[in-house]
This record gives structure tokens, C-alpha cells and sequence, in this order.
């Protein structure tokens, strides 16, 4: 362990190794097991943070490096889980840290133990330095984030987000700016109909039958909105399907789920219309036409105030650790910040090592340079943003 202010790479990385062998695959998480081990390493670092239990095997970090003032606060924030190896072989240990050449390999290298890390270790610099921040810098570590933003929605329910103001989340973003994402709206369409034997199918009402007619219309559907800057346009994806109880039976319900994925201004309530006016349609067109559809899962779109100064902020942190001009942009997946920033248009910068290409790939991996650019970034956007 390095006692003095400087920055030690080896500590750092050791860091990311540590934080990879710990299994936190989801489901079923146990995040705790990282947690407690985060909790203690801190510790000896002489930063004191808080495992926040959820439920069991289940929990986030909160770390606060105390600023000037507590009426506003910066929140860094990344998740501790990540989805499973799967099914195809490895070439490299994925709980194993093993570095070869630039790359260092492991489940979460990428998405996203490495912004994790790379957040952590800057306020052990920042704490070791003796800085103390405008405003309370916050970070959480959240549970769950690859399945329902568990750990997110329990920091919002027992009010972590009452002053925060501005937010980085460490995300994979292959060193660029990230400064908007969208939303996702996950729906089940369901059409019904009447039994029938598979012989004397004119006795019968085909459910689905009735589903081809939805499917056949949303795949011809367009959005009539106008493209966002940073997203472009809002998609839909026909993604599941299913219907029949026999080959000798007339089904008589079928299910169809549906991935939306909106831009700034759109919500799932929208997506919702959309299959509701196509419903209408086909009543006009087949009277008794018989479906109804329901919003299963929903996360609103987020975008960082173009005009604000974090946006610029950011850009200079980058050019100034990485020595390379800065990429801006948006991204279709969504984020942890969907949950913690409510709707709310607050300042959000999407920054992280971890390329998001390689997120949920066999061979996960990160640039270890690039890890080590975004220590330095985390630690330069806290010390300049008094915003």
C-alpha cells in the first residue's frame, strides 16, 4: 500500500483484479461478499464507507467524502453485478484477472468493475491528498443493476438522491463522454379467442392468428417524432412470442412481448398508446377482436442539459489524462440513472474504461491504460467541478 498522496498504478489494478474474483453474477448477485471486502479495504485506506443491506446476500456501498458544504452533492455511482460467464468457452479465467499485453480479462472487466474501481481508488487519492470537495462527493456501488436496478431504487426510497445535483456514472463508454441514454419500455401484448378442436378450426376464434394481425401492423409502425441529437430515433423490437397449448388445439390466447426503446421526451405510457391504437384499429376492422396489453418494465430516458457546463467539464478531463480528443455521444442501453434521477434534468456524465462493446462478451476485458486514464478522470472531474 502506497502511504503518500502519489498515484500507484500497481495498487489500483490490484484493485480491479481483487474486485473481478469475487463473483457477483446475476442472478443471484450476492454483491455483499463484494461489498463487506470493499468495506474493509477502504478502511485500511482510512476512507470509511457504509454497507447498506437490502436484502439477504444483497446490498450497495455508500462512500462520502464530506465537502464544504452538504446542501448539494456530486454522486458518482457504478454497479457491483454482472451477467454470467455463459455458456461459451473462455480463452482466459473470467474470475481471474489475468492481464496479457493491455488487455486485463474477467466477467465485469468491462461492464463495469473497472469504472467501479477506477471510481473508488480516485477518492483514495482524493482522501489521501486531504482535498476537500465544494460539495459532498457521493459514491454508490449498487446492487443489481443487470436485472431490475435493485440496489438504485432502494438509495431513492431511503432518499440518497434528496441533494444530489450532478451525477457521473462509470459505465462502459471506451473513454469517450457519454452524455445520454435511452429508455426502455418492456410490454405484453395478449390476444384472445375460443377453443377449438385442430379439425373443425372454423369452430374456433385463433388467438394466434389474431397476434400475426398486432405483429403485422407494429413491424409496419413508425415513430412521429423528431430524432434526438444524441440518440436519434426511438426503436421497437417484437422479441418474444408465444401461443398454443397443442397442435390439435385452436389456441385460444397468445403472448408477444415487446422491446421499446425510447429517446428524451417519450415514456413507457407512450410505447403503451401505440399498441392500444393498434388494438383499436383491428376492432374496427374485426369486430370482437379481443387483446389488451400491459407495461411489464419501464425506465425513463436520460439526457445531460445540453448547454451545461459539466458536458465541457468532462471533455477536458478526458483530453487532458488521455492525451486524445474526446468523442460525445449517446448511447441505446440504459443505466442505474434511469431509477436515481426520477426524471429529473439534472447534470449526468456517462464515463467509464470498460468498452461497451465487450459488455456481456466471452473474454470480457478492459485497457488497462484506459483504466488507469479514468482513475486520473474521476479524480480531476471531483477536484474542478463546483458547479
Amino acid at each position: 500500500m502506497n502511504p503518500m498522496n502519489e498515484f500507484d498504478a500497481a495498487e489500483s489494478i490490484e484493485l480491479l483484479q481483487a474486485m473481478i474474483g469475487i463473483n457477483t453474477t446475476n442472478p443471484p448477485g450476492n454483491e455483499s461478499g463484494l461489498t463487506k471486502w470493499l468495506a474493509a479495504w477502504l478502511k485500511e485506506r482510512g476512507v470509511e464507507s457504509e454497507v447498506v443491506e437490502i436484502e439477504s446476500g444483497r446490498s450497495n456501498l455508500v462512500v462520502t467524502l464530506r465537502g464544504k458544504t452538504s446542501d448539494r452533492a456530486l454522486l458518482y455511482t457504478g454497479h457491483l453485478d454482472t451477467v454470467p460467464p455463459g455458456q461459451q468457452q473462455w480463452l482466459h479465467d473470467p474470475f481471474g484477472g489475468e492481464i496479457v499485453g493491455d488487455h486485463l480479462y474477467g466477467r465485469g472487466a468491462s461492464d463495469m468493475k473497472s469504472g467501479l474501481a477506477a471510481m473508488l481508488y480516485s477518492l483514495v487519492l482524493l482522501k489521501r491528498q486531504g482535498f476537500v470537495p465544494e460539495q459532498d462527493l457521493i459514491l454508490l456501488a449498487t446492487a443489481g443493476e443487470e436485472v431490475n436496478c435493485l440496489g438504485a431504487r432502494a438509495f431513492v426510497a431511503a432518499g440518497g438522491m434528496k441533494n444530489v445535483a450532478a451525477a457521473v456514472v462509470g459505465e462502459p463508454s471506451n473513454g469517450d463522454v457519454i452524455v445520454a441514454h435511452k429508455g426502455a419500455a418492456w410490454l405484453e401484448i395478449t390476444t384472445r379467442g375460443s377453443t377449438a378442436h385442430g379439425s373443425m378450426p372454423h369452430l374456433g376464434v385463433n388467438a394466434i392468428l389474431r397476434m400475426n394481425r398486432m405483429i403485422t401492423k407494429l413491424a409496419a409502425f413508425s415513430f412521429a417524432v423528431q430524432p434526438n441529437k444524441w440518440l436519434g430515433m426511438p426503436t421497437l423490437s417484437i422479441n418474444r412470442i408465444a401461443g398454443g397449448v397443442a397442435t390439435n388445439v385452436v389456441p385460444d390466447l397468445c403472448t408477444c412481448q415487446v422491446d421499446f426503446r425510447l429517446i428524451p421526451g417519450q415514456t413507457a405510457a407512450d410505447a403503451q398508446k401505440v399498441i392500444e391504437d393498434i388494438i383499436l384499429a383491428l376492432q374496427d376492422e374485426e369486430p370482437g377482436f379481443a387483446a389488451e396489453v400491459k407495461v411489464m418494465h419501464a425506465c425513463d430516458p436520460v439526457e445531460c442539459p445540453e448547454d451545461h457546463p459539466a458536458i465541457g467539464l468532462a471533455q477536458a478531463c478526458v483530453e487532458e489524462n488521455a492525451q486524445l480528443p474526446v468523442v460525445v455521444r449517446g448511447v441505446n442501453f440504459y443505466t442505474d440513472a434511469s431509477v436515481l434521477l426520477q426524471g429529473k434534468k439534472l447534470p449526468v456524465i456517462f464515463y467509464g474504461p470498460g468498452d461497451d462493446a465487450q459488455a456481456h462478451q466471452p473474454d470480457e476485458y478492459v485497457s488497462v491504460k484506459k483504466y488507469l486514464d479514468a482513475v486520473r478522470f474521476y479524480e480531476t472531474f471531483a477536484k474542478r467541478y463546483t458547479m
